[in-house]
């Protein structure tokens, strides 16, 4: 399992961090997510899963396969144009959020 960080979407919230830290930290300058390891180890997967469930912008990716021939790994569902207009409503009621630039 990898785990990918949209970090032009990162909240800069934390949650992640708090939640995973052996996993996940974050860049001093601008508070932006990083992952801190190459892949996840078998034991931390169910974790990861819901450290990426609670991102409240949905910036964590998990890929589950760690396949490395080339093909595209199991990304898991897309959001639905739907769900994309809910987060971008429920965004632009938030005056003061970090919009991500530096």
């Amino acid at each position: 399992m990898r785990v990918v960080i949209d970090q032009e979407l990162c909240g800069t919230t934390w949650q992640c961090v708090l939640t995973l830290p052996g996993i996940f930290r974050q860049r001093e300058p601008d508070g932006v997510a990083e992952v801190h390891v190459a892949t996840v180890a078998e034991a931390q997967h169910a974790a990861v899963r819901l450290a990426a469930s609670q991102c409240p912008v949905g910036a964590i990716r998990v890929i589950e396969s760690d396949n490395c021939g080339g093909e595209p790994g199991n990304v898991g569902p897309l959001p639905s144009p739907a769900e994309l207009g809910r987060h971008a409503t429920r965004d632009e009621h938030k005056p003061g959020r970090h919009d991500g630039t530096v």
